[in-house]
C-alpha cells in the first residue's frame, strides 16, 4: 500500500474535502484526487462518494478509515 495515498486519504477523512486535505498537504487538490482513486484501484472498493460540497465516506471507507487509525504513528 503507498502510504502518501493512505495519509491523503486519512487527510480527507479528517477535513471531510479532497480542497482541504490537499491545502493541508499542500499538493494540488487533483493529486489529491489521483491519490484515493489509486487508493481505491488497490483495494477493490469506493471509499468515497466525492461531490460539489466535499466527500462522504461509503460503508468500506468508513470500515478502512476505522481500521486506519488504529495503525501506529511511522
Amino acid at each position: 500500500m503507498n502510504l502518501e495515498e493512505f495519509r491523503t486519504f486519512l487527510e480527507v477523512v479528517e477535513t471531510g474535502s479532497l480542497v482541504m486535505a490537499a491545502k493541508r498537504l499542500n499538493v494540488t487538490p487533483s493529486t489529491v484526487s489521483a491519490r484515493i482513486s489509486g487508493l481505491e484501484e488497490e483495494i477493490g472498493q469506493k471509499l468515497l462518494h466525492r461531490n460539489k460540497s466535499g466527500a462522504e465516506l461509503t460503508s468500506p471507507g468508513f470500515k478502512f478509515a476505522a481500521n486506519g487509525t488504529r495503525l501506529p504513528s511511522l
